[in-house]
């Protein structure tokens, strides 16, 4: 009885992609319509006969991930050229079922980077400052700090510049290296950071910034 089920299993995953493949080799000939249709179908099988796996092969993952980001693809591009609200909301719904089925650092940074834009279109500032931070903490441990100061640079709102100086700080922290560049750069957060929480009003977050840098100060003297 075990054996059947497993054969269950193992028939139901081939079938699965070799209706991908079948899909795939249609789509240079569907308008974008009928590419969205098919590729429901692939998501559609799945939620009937794979959903209740408790783990998916690599494949199943890989063909999970690649259907999500080309159905985003479609309502994606369809908002952009229609300027439709709903589109990006749709678009939206596959990008982060993709981003849940991502297996690696270029696929995550993939669908995280389209994700920002459709945030930014959207005028949602909370769940982009949210996918920018996913974004950073999906780089390499050495390349941390560069996305983060990479994002306060060209944030706008105060509130969400803190956020990443902040989080450039704790990787500054972690640092190991060249003691002077770690100096530098904790001063040079600090003083972003006294500026920014002046502006705002944060007392307490200011004395504690002034402390750290007089400390750092001290280090380097």
């Amino acid at each position: 009885m075990q054996n059947k089920f497993v054969d269950i299993n193992n028939s139901s995953e081939s079938s699965f992609l070799q209706l991908y493949k079948t899909v795939q080799e249609r789509e240079k000939f569907l308008n974008d319509d009928a590419k969205i249709i098919q590729y429901m179908g692939v998501l559609r099988y799945f939620l009937k006969f794979l959903q209740q796996k408790e783990d998916y092969s690599q494949d199943i993952r890989r063909i999970l991930f690649e259907t999500n980001v080309k159905i985003g693809d479609i309502y994606h591009k369809e908002a952009i050229k229609k300027q439709d609200s709903s589109k990006y909301f749709l678009s939206l719904e596959y990008y982060n079922q993709a981003l849940a089925y991502a297996s690696n650092q270029n696929e995550k940074n993939r669908v995280l980077q389209v994700l920002k834009d459709v945030y930014y279109y959207l005028n949602d500032e909370d769940s982009l400052i949210k996918v920018e931070e996913s974004w950073a903490e999906n780089q390499q441990d050495e390349d941390k700090f560069f996305a983060y100061m990479f994002l306060a640079q060209h944030a706008e709102n105060p509130r969400f510049k803190v956020v990443f100086l902040e989080k450039a700080l704790d990787e500054v922290m972690k640092q190991e290296g060249n003691f002077y560049t770690k100096y530098q750069d904790t001063l040079n957060i600090c003083s972003q950071l006294l500026a920014i929480y002046e502006l705002l009003g944060e007392k307490e977050k200011v004395i504690h910034i002034k402390k750290l840098r007089e400390s750092t100060l001290r280090l380097l003297n």
